[in-house]
């Protein structure tokens, strides 16, 4: 079962009591600036993210699970690993409430999540893809060793949304 686990967060799939938590993120538009385009989810689109996650957990036994600050046992953002479009490549991600900015949880939660890719999976090479006027996750992916492979569409990824340009970071080993 999918759960990564690090000094104060755990990653794990989502669970029916965690959706008003993680609508209250998608209705921030500080926090999907960079994810939606600054807009909120629908609950459409909140069923469509948590059936996807369900069907990659069943599919491949990973996800972009629920980020969980183990001192208050709260959800505190989105983090984890799923396949990134048509490449191959896995993709880690994160993206966190803002009353939780600044304390380095995206580091730490990307951080295991590319430590499972690579090393639990055995995979030679990990990936993100960022949107370019993102800094705070382009600072992050820098720490974690990552490097600018180049600017992609999402139609050159085969993602679900074509339309998206972003950059793309990866780490190979």
């Amino acid at each position: 079962m999918f759960l990564l686990e690090t000094e104060r967060l755990l990653i794990r799939p989502w669970q029916p009591a965690d959706r008003p938590a993680l609508k209250a993120f998608t209705q921030d538009p500080e926090v999907m600036r960079y994810v939606h385009g600054g807009l909120p989810y629908s609950e459409t689109e909140l069923d469509e993210f948590l059936s996807r996650q369900a069907r990659q957990l069943a599919e491949h036994d990973l996800c972009m699970g629920a980020l969980i600050e183990k001192s208050t046992g709260r959800v505190v953002g989105v983090c984890g690993t799923q396949p990134l479009g048509t490449t191959g490549d896995l993709e880690i991600g994160w993206w966190l409430g803002r009353d939780v900015w600044g304390r380095g949880y995206a580091t730490e939660g990307g951080g295991a999540a590319m430590r499972h890719v690579l090393d639990t999976l055995g995979r030679s090479r990990v990936v993100a893809i960022i949107d370019p006027g993102n800094e705070p996750s382009i600072r992050v992916v820098q720490r974690l060793g990552m490097h600018l492979e180049g600017r992609v569409t999402g139609a050159q990824l085969g993602h679900r949304k074509p339309d998206i340009v972003v950059d793309l970071f990866a780490l190979e080993r």
